[in-house]
Protein backbone atom coordinates (compact mmCIF):
# COMPACT_ATOMS: atom_id res chain seq x y z
CA UNK A 1 0.00 0.00 0.00
CA UNK A 2 1.24 3.40 -1.10
CA UNK A 3 1.47 6.22 1.36
CA UNK A 4 -0.22 9.42 0.81
CA UNK A 5 2.02 12.21 -0.19
CA UNK A 6 1.68 15.02 2.57
CA UNK A 7 0.82 18.75 0.76
CA UNK A 8 3.80 20.23 2.22
CA UNK A 9 5.79 17.26 1.99
CA UNK A 10 6.16 15.39 -1.54
CA UNK A 11 8.19 12.28 -0.68
CA UNK A 12 9.24 9.79 -2.99
CA UNK A 13 5.84 6.88 -3.29
CA UNK A 14 6.82 3.78 -1.96
CA UNK A 15 6.59 0.79 -4.35
CA UNK A 16 8.80 2.07 -7.43
CA UNK A 17 11.34 0.10 -8.27
CA UNK A 18 14.86 1.41 -10.10
CA UNK A 19 17.09 -1.03 -12.04
CA UNK A 20 18.97 -0.70 -15.26
CA UNK A 21 16.80 -2.32 -18.31
CA UNK A 22 15.26 -0.93 -21.17
CA UNK A 23 12.39 0.99 -21.44
CA UNK A 24 9.57 -0.57 -22.60
CA UNK A 25 8.69 0.03 -25.97
CA UNK A 26 4.94 0.03 -25.07
CA UNK A 27 5.44 3.16 -23.14
CA UNK A 28 6.17 5.01 -25.54
CA UNK A 29 3.68 3.62 -27.65
CA UNK A 30 1.22 4.49 -25.46
CA UNK A 31 1.81 8.06 -24.54
CA UNK A 32 1.64 8.43 -28.67
CA UNK A 33 -1.68 6.55 -28.34
CA UNK A 34 -2.72 9.33 -25.98
CA UNK A 35 -1.62 12.08 -28.02
CA UNK A 36 -3.62 11.05 -30.75
CA UNK A 37 -6.73 10.82 -28.38
CA UNK A 38 -6.22 13.69 -26.17
CA UNK A 39 -5.26 16.00 -29.83
CA UNK A 40 -3.94 18.65 -27.47
CA UNK A 41 -0.79 19.31 -30.03
CA UNK A 42 -0.43 19.45 -33.96
CA UNK A 43 0.24 15.84 -35.31
CA UNK A 44 3.51 15.53 -36.55
CA UNK A 45 5.08 12.84 -39.06
CA UNK A 46 6.15 9.35 -36.78
CA UNK A 47 9.87 10.05 -35.22
CA UNK A 48 9.40 13.60 -33.87
CA UNK A 49 5.78 12.69 -32.51
CA UNK A 50 7.46 9.57 -30.47
CA UNK A 51 10.39 12.07 -29.04
CA UNK A 52 7.52 15.04 -28.70
CA UNK A 53 5.54 12.40 -26.45
CA UNK A 54 7.94 11.87 -24.06
CA UNK A 55 7.97 15.50 -23.40
CA UNK A 56 4.74 16.26 -23.15
CA UNK A 57 2.28 13.30 -22.13
CA UNK A 58 0.10 14.81 -20.00
CA UNK A 59 2.70 16.20 -17.72
CA UNK A 60 2.48 13.52 -17.05
CA UNK A 61 3.30 9.91 -17.42
CA UNK A 62 2.90 7.05 -19.90
CA UNK A 63 -0.18 5.67 -19.87
CA UNK A 64 -2.76 6.34 -21.87
CA UNK A 65 -5.97 7.57 -20.82
CA UNK A 66 -9.42 7.14 -22.52
CA UNK A 67 -10.28 10.07 -25.44
CA UNK A 68 -12.06 12.40 -24.21
CA UNK A 69 -12.74 13.89 -20.24
CA UNK A 70 -14.56 11.35 -18.37
CA UNK A 71 -17.44 12.00 -15.75
CA UNK A 72 -16.58 12.74 -12.57
CA UNK A 73 -17.36 10.55 -10.13
CA UNK A 74 -19.85 11.52 -6.94
CA UNK A 75 -16.50 10.04 -4.59
CA UNK A 76 -14.37 12.61 -6.30
CA UNK A 77 -15.30 14.96 -4.04
CA UNK A 78 -13.29 13.85 -1.41
CA UNK A 79 -9.76 13.89 -3.46
CA UNK A 80 -7.59 16.97 -4.05
CA UNK A 81 -9.45 18.57 -7.68
CA UNK A 82 -8.28 17.30 -10.87
CA UNK A 83 -6.48 19.93 -13.12
CA UNK A 84 -8.54 21.33 -15.66
CA UNK A 85 -7.08 21.27 -19.68
CA UNK A 86 -5.83 24.81 -19.33
CA UNK A 87 -4.15 23.66 -16.75
CA UNK A 88 -2.65 20.68 -17.69
CA UNK A 89 -1.86 22.63 -21.53
CA UNK A 90 0.77 24.70 -19.25
CA UNK A 91 2.02 22.29 -17.37
CA UNK A 92 3.08 20.21 -20.88
CA UNK A 93 4.51 23.62 -22.23
CA UNK A 94 6.19 23.80 -19.16
CA UNK A 95 7.97 20.51 -19.65
CA UNK A 96 8.57 21.21 -23.27
CA UNK A 97 10.48 24.60 -22.44
CA UNK A 98 12.57 22.44 -19.75
CA UNK A 99 13.38 19.82 -21.89
CA UNK A 100 14.09 21.92 -25.07
CA UNK A 101 16.78 23.69 -22.61
CA UNK A 102 18.41 20.86 -21.41
CA UNK A 103 19.03 19.58 -25.50
CA UNK A 104 20.51 22.79 -25.60
CA UNK A 105 22.83 22.02 -22.74
CA UNK A 106 23.56 18.68 -24.70
CA UNK A 107 24.10 20.62 -27.69
CA UNK A 108 20.95 19.81 -29.41
CA UNK A 109 18.97 23.08 -29.92
CA UNK A 110 15.64 22.08 -31.13
CA UNK A 111 13.35 24.11 -32.97
CA UNK A 112 9.91 25.36 -31.24
CA UNK A 113 7.14 22.97 -31.88
CA UNK A 114 3.63 24.76 -33.48
CA UNK A 115 1.39 25.37 -30.76
CA UNK A 116 -1.30 22.88 -29.38
CA UNK A 117 -4.20 22.43 -31.39
CA UNK A 118 -7.59 23.82 -29.51
CA UNK A 119 -11.15 24.01 -30.30
CA UNK A 120 -11.66 26.88 -27.89
CA UNK A 121 -15.10 25.13 -26.04
CA UNK A 122 -14.39 22.19 -24.01
CA UNK A 123 -15.81 18.94 -24.93
CA UNK A 124 -18.00 17.31 -22.67
CA UNK A 125 -17.32 13.81 -21.95
CA UNK A 126 -17.21 10.60 -24.25
CA UNK A 127 -14.63 8.49 -22.97
CA UNK A 128 -17.67 5.69 -23.28
CA UNK A 129 -20.22 8.11 -25.38
CA UNK A 130 -21.16 11.10 -26.82
CA UNK A 131 -24.40 12.52 -25.92
CA UNK A 132 -24.41 16.61 -25.78
CA UNK A 133 -26.43 16.20 -28.90
CA UNK A 134 -26.03 20.17 -29.89
CA UNK A 135 -22.36 20.04 -29.02
CA UNK A 136 -21.89 17.51 -31.75
CA UNK A 137 -24.05 19.51 -34.04
CA UNK A 138 -21.74 22.42 -34.00
CA UNK A 139 -18.39 20.76 -32.93
CA UNK A 140 -18.70 17.24 -34.21
CA UNK A 141 -16.02 15.57 -32.45
CA UNK A 142 -13.59 18.82 -30.98
CA UNK A 143 -10.29 18.49 -32.34
CA UNK A 144 -9.94 14.87 -31.93
CA UNK A 145 -10.64 14.77 -35.92
CA UNK A 146 -9.49 17.35 -38.37
CA UNK A 147 -10.34 18.41 -41.87
CA UNK A 148 -7.81 16.52 -44.84
CA UNK A 149 -6.71 20.04 -45.19
CA UNK A 150 -5.92 20.90 -41.32
CA UNK A 151 -3.82 17.71 -41.62
CA UNK A 152 -1.65 18.44 -44.44
CA UNK A 153 -1.00 21.69 -42.79
CA UNK A 154 -0.28 20.50 -39.75
CA UNK A 155 2.14 17.61 -41.49
CA UNK A 156 3.39 20.25 -43.68
CA UNK A 157 4.83 22.45 -40.57
CA UNK A 158 7.43 20.10 -38.49
CA UNK A 159 10.58 21.54 -37.37
CA UNK A 160 10.95 18.82 -34.51
CA UNK A 161 10.94 16.17 -37.61
CA UNK A 162 12.68 18.46 -39.98
CA UNK A 163 15.44 18.92 -37.32
CA UNK A 164 16.03 15.69 -36.18
CA UNK A 165 15.83 14.49 -40.52
CA UNK A 166 18.85 16.60 -40.81
CA UNK A 167 21.00 15.52 -38.58
CA UNK A 168 23.41 12.31 -39.24
CA UNK A 169 22.01 8.93 -38.08
CA UNK A 170 25.22 9.18 -35.25
CA UNK A 171 23.72 12.50 -33.72
CA UNK A 172 20.21 11.09 -34.29
CA UNK A 173 20.98 8.27 -31.50
CA UNK A 174 22.57 10.57 -29.94
CA UNK A 175 19.70 12.82 -29.60
CA UNK A 176 17.49 10.13 -28.57
CA UNK A 177 19.50 9.29 -25.80
CA UNK A 178 19.78 12.85 -24.51
CA UNK A 179 15.86 12.82 -24.86
CA UNK A 180 15.21 9.83 -23.53
CA UNK A 181 17.61 8.67 -21.32
CA UNK A 182 19.49 5.46 -23.27
CA UNK A 183 17.14 3.13 -21.22
CA UNK A 184 18.82 3.01 -18.29
CA UNK A 185 18.40 3.20 -14.66
CA UNK A 186 14.44 2.76 -14.84
CA UNK A 187 12.00 3.26 -13.15
CA UNK A 188 9.05 0.76 -12.82
CA UNK A 189 5.59 0.69 -12.07
CA UNK A 190 2.73 -1.42 -11.72
CA UNK A 191 -0.05 -0.32 -12.97
CA UNK A 192 -3.99 -1.01 -11.57
CA UNK A 193 -4.19 -3.71 -14.77
CA UNK A 194 -1.47 -5.52 -13.81
CA UNK A 195 0.67 -4.16 -16.52
CA UNK A 196 4.26 -2.68 -15.72
CA UNK A 197 5.70 0.66 -17.23
CA UNK A 198 8.76 1.87 -17.08
CA UNK A 199 10.51 5.32 -18.13
CA UNK A 200 14.64 6.13 -16.92
CA UNK A 201 15.13 8.49 -14.30
CA UNK A 202 18.00 9.96 -16.87
CA UNK A 203 17.63 12.06 -19.79
CA UNK A 204 16.35 15.46 -20.61
CA UNK A 205 12.41 14.28 -20.21
CA UNK A 206 13.15 13.11 -16.41
CA UNK A 207 15.07 15.73 -15.70
CA UNK A 208 12.27 18.12 -16.68
CA UNK A 209 9.62 16.19 -15.39
CA UNK A 210 12.00 15.89 -12.03
CA UNK A 211 12.45 19.70 -12.04
CA UNK A 212 8.67 20.82 -12.42
CA UNK A 213 7.26 18.21 -10.15
CA UNK A 214 9.85 18.05 -7.32
CA UNK A 215 11.20 14.56 -7.79
CA UNK A 216 11.18 12.01 -11.21
CA UNK A 217 10.40 8.82 -9.05
CA UNK A 218 7.88 10.25 -6.66
CA UNK A 219 5.65 11.79 -9.62
CA UNK A 220 6.43 8.63 -12.36
CA UNK A 221 4.95 6.34 -9.92
CA UNK A 222 1.99 8.68 -8.95
CA UNK A 223 0.81 9.85 -12.20
CA UNK A 224 1.39 6.11 -14.24
CA UNK A 225 -0.90 5.01 -11.49
CA UNK A 226 -3.34 7.48 -11.91
CA UNK A 227 -4.09 7.48 -15.11
CA UNK A 228 -3.94 3.67 -14.76
CA UNK A 229 -6.84 4.08 -12.84
CA UNK A 230 -8.95 5.86 -15.39
CA UNK A 231 -8.03 3.42 -18.03
CA UNK A 232 -8.80 0.20 -15.82
CA UNK A 233 -12.37 2.07 -14.55
CA UNK A 234 -13.59 2.46 -18.10
CA UNK A 235 -12.40 -1.13 -19.51
CA UNK A 236 -14.77 -2.86 -16.50
CA UNK A 237 -17.48 0.20 -17.12
CA UNK A 238 -16.96 -1.18 -21.14
CA UNK A 239 -18.15 -4.78 -19.60
CA UNK A 240 -20.55 -3.94 -17.24
CA UNK A 241 -23.88 -5.69 -18.00
CA UNK A 242 -25.74 -3.02 -17.31
CA UNK A 243 -23.49 -0.86 -20.21
CA UNK A 244 -23.39 -4.09 -22.68
CA UNK A 245 -27.24 -3.90 -22.52
CA UNK A 246 -27.92 -0.38 -23.47
CA UNK A 247 -25.11 -0.73 -26.17
CA UNK A 248 -27.06 -3.07 -28.32
CA UNK A 249 -29.61 -1.16 -28.16
CA UNK A 250 -27.65 2.08 -29.37
CA UNK A 251 -25.96 -0.09 -31.90
CA UNK A 252 -29.66 -0.80 -33.66
CA UNK A 253 -30.00 2.84 -33.62
CA UNK A 254 -26.96 3.68 -35.52
CA UNK A 255 -27.39 0.91 -37.73
CA UNK A 256 -30.63 2.20 -38.56
CA UNK A 257 -29.21 5.84 -39.38
CA UNK A 258 -27.07 3.60 -42.12
CA UNK A 259 -23.68 3.27 -40.18
CA UNK A 260 -24.10 -0.10 -38.72
CA UNK A 261 -21.54 -0.16 -36.03
CA UNK A 262 -21.64 -2.09 -32.55
CA UNK A 263 -19.86 0.54 -29.86
CA UNK A 264 -18.94 3.92 -30.55
CA UNK A 265 -15.54 3.22 -30.14
CA UNK A 266 -15.70 1.34 -33.61
CA UNK A 267 -17.86 4.11 -35.10
CA UNK A 268 -15.16 6.54 -34.24
CA UNK A 269 -12.74 4.42 -35.47
CA UNK A 270 -14.75 4.21 -39.07
CA UNK A 271 -14.62 7.80 -38.73
CA UNK A 272 -10.57 8.07 -38.30
CA UNK A 273 -8.90 11.23 -36.80
CA UNK A 274 -8.87 13.06 -40.59
CA UNK A 275 -12.69 13.22 -42.10
CA UNK A 276 -14.33 16.73 -43.83
CA UNK A 277 -16.73 18.18 -42.04
CA UNK A 278 -19.72 17.16 -42.83
CA UNK A 279 -18.97 13.76 -41.92
CA UNK A 280 -17.51 14.14 -39.16
CA UNK A 281 -20.48 16.02 -38.08
CA UNK A 282 -23.01 13.00 -38.74
CA UNK A 283 -20.94 10.67 -36.96
CA UNK A 284 -20.65 12.36 -34.18
CA UNK A 285 -24.76 13.30 -33.83
CA UNK A 286 -25.36 9.95 -34.74
CA UNK A 287 -23.64 8.95 -31.93
CA UNK A 288 -24.83 11.56 -29.92
CA UNK A 289 -28.85 11.14 -30.90
CA UNK A 290 -28.64 7.03 -30.66
CA UNK A 291 -26.93 7.55 -26.90
CA UNK A 292 -30.12 9.37 -26.03
CA UNK A 293 -32.63 7.50 -27.88
CA UNK A 294 -31.11 4.47 -26.36
CA UNK A 295 -30.93 5.18 -22.85
CA UNK A 296 -26.84 4.63 -23.04
CA UNK A 297 -25.93 8.42 -22.09
CA UNK A 298 -27.75 7.98 -18.93
CA UNK A 299 -26.73 4.37 -18.19
CA UNK A 300 -23.17 5.27 -19.31
CA UNK A 301 -23.07 8.15 -16.97
CA UNK A 302 -23.52 6.13 -14.06
CA UNK A 303 -21.45 3.02 -15.06
CA UNK A 304 -18.50 5.28 -15.55
CA UNK A 305 -19.60 6.72 -11.67
CA UNK A 306 -19.24 3.98 -10.18
CA UNK A 307 -16.58 2.11 -11.64
CA UNK A 308 -14.45 5.46 -11.65
CA UNK A 309 -15.54 5.72 -7.73
CA UNK A 310 -14.32 2.20 -7.08
CA UNK A 311 -10.96 2.01 -8.75
CA UNK A 312 -9.86 5.49 -7.53
CA UNK A 313 -10.69 4.65 -4.05
CA UNK A 314 -8.48 1.54 -3.95
CA UNK A 315 -5.45 3.45 -5.61
CA UNK A 316 -6.72 6.46 -3.38
CA UNK A 317 -2.84 7.56 -2.18
CA UNK A 318 -1.86 7.42 -5.78
CA UNK A 319 -4.66 9.51 -7.18
CA UNK A 320 -4.28 12.19 -4.22
CA UNK A 321 -0.27 12.33 -5.14
CA UNK A 322 -0.83 12.44 -8.74
CA UNK A 323 -3.49 15.27 -8.29
CA UNK A 324 -1.43 17.40 -5.60
CA UNK A 325 1.86 17.07 -7.72
CA UNK A 326 -0.08 18.94 -10.55
CA UNK A 327 -1.51 21.39 -8.91
CA UNK A 328 1.91 22.25 -6.50
CA UNK A 329 3.36 21.99 -10.08
CA UNK A 330 1.42 24.76 -11.64
CA UNK A 331 2.97 28.11 -10.14
CA UNK A 332 5.97 26.89 -11.35
CA UNK A 333 4.99 25.92 -15.09
CA UNK A 334 3.54 29.63 -14.72
CA UNK A 335 6.63 31.21 -14.24
CA UNK A 336 8.43 29.26 -17.05
CA UNK A 337 6.00 29.86 -19.46
CA UNK A 338 5.04 33.60 -18.43
CA UNK A 339 9.45 34.01 -18.89
CA UNK A 340 9.98 31.93 -22.03
CA UNK A 341 6.92 34.35 -23.98
CA UNK A 342 8.56 36.85 -22.49
CA UNK A 343 12.49 36.09 -23.62
CA UNK A 344 10.80 35.29 -27.71
CA UNK A 345 9.10 38.29 -27.60
CA UNK A 346 12.17 40.15 -26.94
CA UNK A 347 14.50 37.97 -29.05
CA UNK A 348 11.26 39.06 -32.05
CA UNK A 349 11.75 43.24 -31.04
CA UNK A 350 15.82 42.60 -31.14
CA UNK A 351 15.49 40.86 -33.93
CA UNK A 352 13.41 43.50 -36.10
CA UNK A 353 15.21 46.34 -34.88
CA UNK A 354 18.65 44.93 -36.06
CA UNK A 355 16.29 44.37 -39.46
CA UNK A 356 15.41 47.77 -39.53
CA UNK A 357 18.66 49.00 -39.25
Amino acid sequence: MRREIPPDSLKATEGVRVRGSLVRRSAVLSQLSQLSQLRLLPQLSLLPMLLLATLTACGPGDVAAPSGPAAPAAADATFPRQATTDELVTLRRAEDILVRRCMARAGFRLPTAPEPARTGTEPPPMALVLADVPWAREHGYGSRVRTPGETDRLRANDPVGDYLRALTPQRRGEALRAWQGGGVDTVEVTLPDGATTGRSTRGCTSEARGELYGDFRTWFGADSVDRGVTSLAMSRAQSDPTYTKALRRWSDCVARRGLPHESPGALRAALGDTAPVAKEVEYAVTEASCAMDSGLAAVAGDVEERHLADVRERYRADVTNARRMRLAALPKAERIVRDENASRQNTQKNNTQKNNT
